[in-house]
């Protein structure tokens, strides 16, 4: 896994930002909570994990994919299944360490 070159970054790669990659996460934070209070006050549980599941998702698809690339030495199916299923299920906190790794290499 590396991180996406500068020049990737400036758009002609079709690599997104930082910035925009760390407002798609507090989006998904944001919609979790709502999905946490709409769990709470309608007594379904299942909600909550749902909404859990789809940022996860979404967070995958759209942040993870053009935000970083894999080298092709490590670019094998179990490193990238491994790495994406991580991401999903624990995005709360793996994204935002992904995101404060990404900003550390790049302001160095």
């Amino acid at each position: 896994m590396s991180i996406a070159s500068d020049d990737a970054v400036r758009g002609s790669g079709g690599l997104m930002s930082l910035g925009k990659a760390f407002g798609f996460y507090v989006g998904a934070v944001v919609a979790l909570i709502a999905g946490a209070v709409i769990a709470a006050v309608s007594k379904a549980s299942i909600v909550y994990f749902v909404v859990y599941f789809a940022c996860g998702i979404f967070l995958n698809r759209t942040v993870l994919r053009n935000l970083i690339t894999f080298h092709p030495v490590y670019n094998t199916l179990h490193n990238v299944f491994s790495t994406k299923v991580r991401a999903l299920l624990f995005w709360p906190i793996s994204y935002l360490v992904l995101i404060g790794k990404i900003a550390v290499v790049r302001a160095i």
